[in-house]
């Protein structure tokens, strides 16, 4: 998918950037200005352009109920209970359902959860139950895109890894379109395939993650944190001059050296 912006008056193009069917990363300084596009947070002085057509009003208030986001934290507000949280989504949205009940169980059933958790408290739940929660708000209107913003920051990792794998069969199964928003280079090393680099305004750099977060200069002068996976092959072919390749897993790149040095 690629979405364009476009000045009203002079028909130039502001921003450019692609989303693709694999998961997606976005990082940098301006990182949430790119979420906001994502989520088509209007600017009166652009257009909005969806694989070259340009959308209409009516149809970006369409395609925003098709963009669901899953915060840092779990919005609260007065909802103390679960169901009272997804169900205040519904209204919000104005998400129109034959049986809002069968929706809300069966969105906490693709995150693993049971309709038991409909009446726990938001605040007894563990920091990987809040995340699950979160994303079953977000499908409640069955969503083309759901962005996240930090989600690892707060879990162990197995719960780490069960999210990725969860974010994996959305994509897979489902046919949602994920993007990761993170400061988090490691993360986005291990668990993106596509990356959008943001900076100043402007998308510096956009495509293949792996081959983005491995110029080390590239991400220096953009003030990118290098993962540190890639700063410990850098270092590793500089001092000890190792023909090694850049791994994602430890385990290759000590299996590399014990090959080449």
């Amino acid at each position: 998918m690629e979405m364009m912006w476009k000045d009203s008056k002079t028909n130039d193009s502001n921003i450019q950037f692609q989303l693709t069917e694999e998961i997606n990363g976005i990082c940098g300084n301006d990182k949430e200005q790119i979420m906001e596009r994502i989520y088509l947070k209007n600017n009166d002085k652009e257009k909005i352009l969806i694989d070259g057509e340009e959308l209409s009003h009516i149809e970006i208030l369409l395609y925003k109920k098709k963009i669901g986001i899953v915060r840092k934290n779990i919005e609260t507000s007065f909802h103390n209970k679960v169901y009272e949280r997804m169900y205040y989504e519904i209204r919000k949205k104005k998400i129109v359902l034959k049986n809002p009940k069968k929706k809300v169980t069966d969105a906490l059933k693709i995150v693993g959860l049971t309709e038991e958790y409909l009446n726990r408290t938001i605040h007894s739940l563990s920091s990987s139950e809040k995340k699950k929660i979160q994303i079953a708000i977000a499908l409640l209107s069955n969503p083309v895109i759901i962005i996240l913003e930090e989600p690892f920051l707060t879990l162990d990792s197995k719960n780490e890894k069960k999210l990725w794998l969860l974010l994996q069969r959305m994509k897979d199964q489902y046919n949602k379109m994920i993007v990761i928003v993170s400061d988090d280079t490691n993360k986005l090393y291990q668990y993106t395939k596509h990356l959008i680099v943001a900076r100043n305004k402007k998308i510096v750099i956009e495509g293949d993650t792996k081959e983005i977060l491995e110029k080390e200069d590239l991400l220096k002068k953009n003030k990118i944190k290098v993962p540190e996976i890639v700063d410990f092959t850098c270092i590793a072919k500089k001092k000890k001059n190792a023909k090694i390749e850049f791994h994602k897993d430890i385990r290759d790149i000590i299996k590399d050296i014990y090959k080449h040095v």
